[in-house]
């Protein structure tokens, strides 16, 4: 069976894909914060047909996001694809966001995207396969107002993608 594992599983985009790669047989690791959202996803993924692990994990911390990519090798066995679909935003003029705020969006959506492209990394590069998907945005390419923190993220992803693309030309 091959396996996925897809950040931002419990809600939205994340969640979506989880079910999408369960109805085609894969197994599938959640990784996300909430138990109830993963508990969910788990339930989306099985009834789909494919095998859950929920892992509960902020992907804003690196140590974390390299502990589940491990789990999940452990668990369901050698990681084909990775998904970083983490996302965290705030609707906001610049000036009313606190640096908390910022820096939280920041750390989710661009560094959760960072850890986890090193994670899988790690793992696939010595078996010379597999696949890292960023789940982008139009928002990388064009600015919006009261998005600059997802914004800047975003900008962020696409260009270290395209870095890590080019260095592995």
């Amino acid at each position: 069976m091959p396996v996925v594992v897809v950040t931002g599983a419990s809600a939205g985009v994340g969640r979506a894909v989880a079910a999408r790669f369960a109805r085609e047989g894969w197994a599938v690791g959640l990784l996300a914060r909430g138990r109830a959202g993963l508990d969910g996803a788990a339930k989306d993924v099985e009834a789909a047909g494919g095998e859950a692990l929920p892992i509960a994990c902020d992907v804003a911390d690196h140590d974390a996001v390299d502990a589940a990519a491990e789990r999940a090798e452990s668990d369901l066995g050698a990681i084909d694809v990775w998904v970083n679909s983490a996302m965290a935003t705030i609707y906001s003029p610049f000036g009313d966001i606190s640096p908390e705020e910022y820096r939280r969006a920041t750390e989710v959506t661009y560094l959760g995207a960072v850890w986890g492209t090193m994670a899988a990394l790690r793992r696939m590069a010595p078996r010379d396969r597999g696949t890292i998907v960023q789940v982008g945005s139009s928002l990388a390419y064009r600015a919006i107002p009261l998005q600059s923190a997802y914004c800047g993220a975003k900008f962020a992803m696409r260009a270290m993608t395209d870095s890590l693309r080019t260095e592995l030309l």
